[in-house]
C-alpha cells in the first residue's frame, strides 16, 4: 500500500523578483506538476515575514523523488530558482499520518 507523500518546500524570493514573475513561473511549474506521475495536489502560500511555503502531495515518496528530478532539469523549474534566494531554501518530505478530504461544494 502507497503512503501519501507530503512535499514541503519553504523559501524566500529575491528582493527585486515582481509578482508578475512569480505568478508565470508558478504557472510553468503548475504544468509540470500535472504531468508528473503520482500528483496530487499543490498550493503556494506566503506568510507575513514574506517566507513562502510550496506544499505538494504526491502518491509515494518514489513518485515525489523522481518528480524533484524532473524539476530540476526543466525549463520551469529553472525558472523558478533563478527567482529564489538559494540560502533561504528548506526542503522537507514526510508521510502523511492521516488524511481526509471534501470536494468544495457549489454556492
Amino acid at each position: 500500500m502507497d503512503t501519501t507523500t507530503v512535499e514541503i518546500v519553504s523559501f524566500q524570493f529575491k528582493s527585486q523578483v515582481t509578482e508578475q514573475q512569480i505568478n508565470s513561473t508558478h504557472l510553468a511549474v503548475n504544468q509540470l506538476l500535472l504531468a508528473q506521475p503520482g500528483f496530487y495536489y499543490r498550493s503556494l502560500s506566503c506568510d507575513e515575514n514574506g517566507q513562502w511555503f510550496d506544499v505538494v502531495y504526491w502518491k509515494n515518496m518514489s513518485c515525489a523523488k523522481k518528480a524533484a528530478d524532473v524539476f530540476m532539469d526543466s525549463e520551469a523549474g529553472q525558472a523558478m530558482l533563478q527567482l529564489i534566494e538559494g540560502e533561504s531554501v528548506s526542503l522537507r518530505y514526510m508521510d502523511a499520518v492521516s488524511e481526509v478530504s471534501s470536494e468544495a461544494c457549489a454556492a
